[in-house]
């Protein structure tokens, strides 16, 4: 019966944590370039069951105790991408990521919603500068144009400015998420290939609101599932210790 204590107790703690991954996903459904995360369960203890009979002893199969959060996984399946009209807007197609300089290093991101502080730097708001193939990116004006490839140039009279830096990794898992759709990296980035930049336009979180919701609707009915029966075993073994107890 205390088996049971500990194993609602632990479901319990692992549907809070998929909530708080659920609700972290909901509030960033309109952060360009956003990388919805999910978390992955696992058994904190496995035990192989054993069949007796004339032959012996024979495995049947582990059984599991105690349901916890193992990890939480990022999807980085490409968000659409959606016309802004904001010459400042920059949008990636196909694989690749955004450097911004920060005080505390390299960030990289798929969010292109920059803007421009007031020395003329492209900026991520709230971030830092904009990095380019040499170095931030410095303009005198905001009517720019940018091409594909991510080269920027004045509008008006064609002076080139930089081109941005677009990155990639060759393994996603050793990325960590700073906040929002922003990302540290444990190794050093490579050139990305055949990325297309587009100007005007952003691409959308990768977030799908209606399955976040029904996510969150089913992982409550679990948590509050448990917690009955949760108060079930606590009243039974009030009674076994109560009808237990000498007179």
């Amino acid at each position: 019966m205390y088996q049971g204590f500990y194993d609602l107790a632990s479901n319990m703690i692992t549907q809070n944590r998929n909530l708080n991954i659920i609700s972290n996903n909901m509030s960033n459904v309109s952060t360009p370039g956003y990388k919805m995360d999910r978390m992955m369960e696992s058994t904190f203890r496995d035990e192989i069951l054993y069949r007796y009979d004339q032959n012996g002893k024979t495995a049947v199969g582990p059984i599991s105790h105690m349901n916890v959060a193992d990890e939480r996984v990022t999807d980085y399946t490409e968000g659409g991408i959606r016309e802004t009209g904001y010459p400042l807007d920059v949008g990636l197609t196909g694989d690749g990521f955004f450097v911004i300089e920060t005080e505390n290093g390299e960030v990289y991101t798929r969010n292109g919603s920059f803007n421009l502080n007031n020395q003329g730097y492209l900026i991520l708001p709230g971030m830092g500068r904009v990095m380019g193939t040499n170095g931030p990116i410095q303009v005198d004006t905001d009517d720019l144009a940018i091409d594909t490839q991510g080269r920027i140039t004045n509008a008006d009279d064609g002076r080139y400015y930089g081109t941005l830096e677009i990155v990639d990794f060759a393994d996603y898992a050793q990325l960590t998420k700073v906040t929002g759709g922003v990302f540290q990296a444990a190794e050093d980035p490579i050139a990305a290939r055949n990325t297309v930049v587009t100007q005007k336009y952003l691409e959308d979180s990768n977030v799908n609101l209606a399955e976040q919701m029904t996510a969150m609707m089913s992982s409550q009915r679990v948590l509050q599932g448990s917690a009955q029966i949760l108060r079930m075993y606590d009243q039974m073994i009030s009674r076994s210790t109560t009808l237990g107890s000498p007179s």
